[in-house]
């Protein structure tokens, strides 16, 4: 994918974030509840898994979304885990998967393998295949897109993260 259809993907998140965003303080200012006084409006941010993964440095996911499906995260290693056995369920991405264990390496670790041993931390995606997840989360997404479901075949264009809002 190019720079520009990245930065377009990114613009239409934020566009939609704000949007939503304004319409839920014009619907507080024009119906103000008594806990709104107290409470500041929280707006999750929504990120496309295809995006440069240097957007996620300092954010926490809360759920990854597949198209329309929502499933809740509480961090990087569940964000990994979620689409990596998303990706395994889809047989010729499983017989992947399975080929590229021990193949896949960074420069001291193994990101795929048949079982957790010499792995710093460890996640079970199925039987007989690990992925490492001891990295931050820029290098984690890069690993998981870039080093893995782009070698599976695997289309992840319809995955979004999103991240935690502050309270």
């Amino acid at each position: 994918m190019n720079i520009i259809e990245e930065l377009e993907k990114v613009r239409q998140s934020l566009s939609e974030t704000v949007i939503a965003a304004c319409d839920r303080l014009v619907e507080e200012l024009e119906n103000p509840s008594p806990e709104s006084e107290s409470k500041i409006i929280e707006t999750p941010l929504t990120i496309s898994l295809s995006t440069d993964p240097y957007i996620f440095i300092g954010k926490k996911p809360a759920a990854v979304l597949f198209d329309e499906e929502r499933v809740e995260t509480k961090s990087w290693r569940d964000v990994y885990k979620v689409v990596l056995t998303r990706c395994n369920e889809n047989p010729k991405c499983h017989d992947m998967l399975m080929y590229l264990r021990g193949k896949t390496a960074g420069k001291s670790r193994i990101f795929l393998a048949e079982s957790p041993n010499g792995m710093v931390r460890p996640v079970k995606i199925d039987e007989e295949l690990y992925g490492e997840v001891q990295y931050g989360s820029q290098t984690l997404m890069h690993i998981l897109c870039n080093r893995i479901l782009d070698y599976t075949g695997f289309d992840y264009s319809g995955i979004s993260i999103v991240i935690r809002g502050k309270r």
